[in-house]
């Protein structure tokens, strides 16, 4: 439990591109096992995703954009007291 925790921990020094991290779901890894497939599967400086899933490695992050920040409406102006 405590190699787990390390190397989830590692993983996050580990990201493959910004705000992405992998991590095998039931299984137990080292962050050299995650460092050897990462490499594998990077051709020139990108990660092939396709070729990690293929793996068993899942990203924890999303694949969706983060949302557009949107103005709240102002609200309406009363009398001042």
């Amino acid at each position: 439990m405590f190699l787990l925790a390390i190397a989830t921990l590692s993983l996050g020094a580990c990201a493959s591109e910004a705000g992405k991290q992998w991590y095998k779901p039931g299984d137990n890894y080292t962050v050299t096992e995650f460092t050897r497939d990462r490499d594998e599967c990077t051709k020139g400086r990108e990660l092939d995703e396709q070729c990690m899933k293929q793996r068993g490695w899942v990203p924890l992050t999303s694949d969706r954009e983060p949302p557009t920040a949107v103005k709240p409406a102002r609200p309406p102006r009363g009398p001042r007291y």
